[in-house]
């Protein structure tokens, strides 16, 4: 339920979040479009004034086009190059009704007209006195616009030819280069808030499985209280009374009832021990840190283990040293392995395993019996569940719960295509 109710959170933050995404570009595009309309306007504006200011000076000067005693070609010349250079154009020629060219930059004089270059149906416009200004031709997926100016001296017409390409128009192309990066920091941040999500997430989710095990132990601390003040003192005076007892009968009576006294103990003593675990997993004891060859704490456990398993293999490997409390990690460890043999059976093989797992330690035992069934997986941490006939489902769970006082945690880890389980316990390879 809990999941569930996240997930719809979740969906409703991205479904928010692409909304106001959607709706940035919108108001960036619409704003691009805006300053590339009235950029363009004032670039043609600007385009427009100069070829009728030019056009007008052509009109004014000598019939040869140039002032008395100036060659044509030359003054022409001067005034179209300066005409490309003070204002980035690609090209001005001027036009006579022939179509000859007769002066220049970039199109020299006497060179043919290239037609390909010309929009001849403004062109013509523009010998019958009308200028415009528009698009021209293409070149290298860049547009060139062309601008047509009569020039009119004594009943002649000719035609004053502006072109400007990307540089007259890089304004235009700096608007378009901001859209486009404008664009790309609002998808840099969509991606950077949808990773902050994930993250934010999963530690949200990290936090509810916290709070959710603290609420378990909280109840099993409860549990434990009234286990301690209900339990402990009674099964305190029934084991001395059955030890009572057995001094006083045991002698005489046969081996059947002697083994009943043994019995009776044993189950008392189990009692006691399952009482021990309840408290361990609610009374928080400060950690005694030091030293811990963790190889050697393994072989330790593994020959302790032998006694109370003879029919099991047990084997331990690795060498590491960290920092932590060796009684609270052995009883961790321990409680890891008498699982392991008491669920695979008298003849199951465990190998407990010490690696250096970069900057944590991993302390595996891993054995080859049937394994955890998928169903109880997700919970085998969660206090009373276990995979074992009249188990108290406490071990795993205290053994996590030390595994994360030092740091570190515990995991299931799955074996693909082996047969049994793999626990591991990972702890930091720092203090404490």
């Amino acid at each position: 339920m809990g999941r569930a109710v996240n997930r719809r959170r979740v969906l409703a933050v991205l479904a928010a979040a692409l909304a106001l995404l959607v709706a940035i570009n919108a108001l960036i595009y619409s704003l691009y479009r805006s300053d590339v309309r009235a950029v363009t306007g004032t670039l043609d504006d600007r385009l427009s004034a100069l070829g009728v200011t030019s056009a007008s000076w052509l009109a004014s000067i000598g019939d040869a086009g140039a002032p008395a005693g100036a060659p044509v070609d030359r003054s022409l010349g001067a005034l179209l190059d300066a005409l490309v250079r003070d204002n980035r154009l690609e090209d001005a020629y001027l036009i006579d009704p022939a179509l000859r060219v007769l002066a220049g930059v970039r199109t020299p004089a006497g060179a043919p007209l290239n037609l390909l270059r010309v929009d001849e149906d403004r062109l013509a416009r523009a010998f019958a006195g009308e200028a415009s200004v528009g698009t021209g031709y293409s070149v290298a997926n860049a547009t060139v616009e062309a601008a047509y100016f009569p020039v009119r001296r004594a009943g002649s017409t000719r035609v004053l030819t502006l072109e400007a390409g990307a540089e007259y128009h890089a304004p235009a192309v700096a608007l378009r280069r901001t859209y486009l990066v404008a664009v790309g920091l609002t998808a840099l941040a969509a991606v950077v808030f949808a990773v902050g999500l994930g993250l934010a997430l999963r530690a949200l989710e990290r936090a509810r499985l916290a709070h959710g095990r603290a609420e378990r132990m909280a109840a099993v601390g409860q549990m434990a209280a009234m286990v301690a003040h209900e339990v402990r003192n009674p099964l305190g005076i029934l084991r001395g009374q059955i030890e009572l007892a057995r001094e006083r009968l045991a002698p005489a009576a046969p081996p059947r009832e002697q083994e009943r006294f043994v019995e009776m103990l044993a189950e008392v003593d189990r009692l006691n021990r399952l009482t021990e675990e309840f408290l361990g997993l609610t009374r928080d004891v400060a950690l005694d840190p030091g030293d811990v060859d963790l190889g050697a704490l393994a072989r330790a456990v593994a020959d302790e283990v032998r006694l109370l398993a003879p029919g099991a293999d047990i084997t331990a490997s690795g060498a590491l040293t960290v920092r932590a409390d060796a009684a609270k990690l052995r009883q961790a460890l321990l409680n890891l392995v008498l699982n392991a043999t008491q669920i695979g059976g008298p003849a199951v093989v465990v190998a407990i395993e010490v690696a250096d797992d970069g900057e944590r330690a991993r302390l595996s035992v891993i054995d080859d019996g049937p394994g955890v069934p998928a169903e109880l997986a997700a919970r085998l941490f969660q206090p009373f569940v276990t995979a074992r006939a009249g188990g108290t489902g406490l071990g795993l769970t205290a053994a996590r719960r030390i595994a994360e006082r030092h740091g570190g945690t515990l995991v299931l880890e799955s074996r693909p295509g082996a047969r049994g389980a793999r626990f591991s316990i990972y702890l930091p390879r720092r203090p404490a």
